[in-house]
């Protein structure tokens, strides 16, 4: 561990040490020419473009491996790609969610929320041993279910809890914590059991990444770096991007009608 989160930080350091504006300091890998209502990238360096209710994945070089949709279930609210072997696809309009494999087949038939009484969930990620976590709106608590759709984990009324106000529109779990982002007040992590930790105070974000015990997440023109641990912050300048994430030495960035890569590796 001690080794990888080593390596983590020296891919920071080089990915942070450009000027403030570090288009121009990288090279170009290759561009995806097609338009999308948002993306993700997986671990692996895949591109996902979703736009409606399709899914486009692109390999490494850029290439299109796979377009999958459903017309049945309505738009694509989000889609987790934490595992790349096993992507969770939200439909929050239908309460309904869908899981495909690596080459975009969907394994299974569709999830109906109403059957598990979380119709109400406004968002959800993928959970370690093929678990998922949702968040209730209705009840304003955290659910984790199994891999058999059992209910394992129930924070309870959070709002009630906290003593705050919880209107949620991203999460992700990375390393045993849920990061739950509330626009209006910040990012609250959880433990695996739903144990409130803490909140870091980056207000009015989408989405964000989480690498070991590094942050990323774009806003207002600006790729920020945040350490969990000892709290210092990097950033870097890409102005007319839409959005920008992450993956190894590549930086992905989004536009209304293309993904631009780019490297720092020479």
């Amino acid at each position: 561990m001690n080794k990888v989160c080593n390596t983590i930080s020296v891919l920071v350091f080089a990915l942070f040490t450009f000027s403030f504006s570090a288009d121009g300091e990288l090279k170009n890998l290759f561009t995806i020419k097609s338009t999308a209502d948002f993306f993700t990238t997986d671990n692996l360096g895949n591109t996902y473009l979703v736009k409606g209710e399709e899914i486009k994945k692109y390999s490494q070089t850029g290439d299109l491996v796979k377009i999958f949709s459903n017309k049945t279930v309505g738009k694509i609210t989000s889609i987790d790609v934490t595992n790349p072997l096993r992507i969770l696809v939200f439909y929050k309009d239908f309460a309904t969610i869908l899981i495909i494999d690596d080459l975009l087949s969907q394994n299974g038939d569709p999830m109906n929320l109403q059957d598990y009484s979380l119709e109400q969930s406004d968002v959800i990620c993928t959970s370690f041993n093929n678990g998922i976590w949702f968040f209730n709106r209705e009840n304003m608590e955290l659910v984790r279910i199994d891999e058999s759709f059992k209910p394992v984990v129930n924070t309870g009324n959070l709002n009630r809890l906290l003593g705050t106000d919880l209107k949620p529109n991203f999460m992700i779990e990375h390393n045993g914590y849920i990061f739950l982002n509330n626009p209006l007040e910040g990012i609250l992590i959880f433990d695996i059991y739903g144990t409130y930790f803490k909140t870091i105070p980056f207000k009015g974000l989408q989405h964000f990444q989480v690498k070991d015990n590094f942050m990323f997440y774009y806003l207002d023109g600006i790729l920020k770096s945040y350490n969990i641990k000892d709290l210092t912050q990097k950033e870097l300048s890409f102005k007319n991007a839409t959005d920008v994430r992450i993956e190894k030495e590549n930086y992905f960035l989004f536009y209304p009608d293309s993904v631009v890569v780019k490297t720092t590796n020479n």
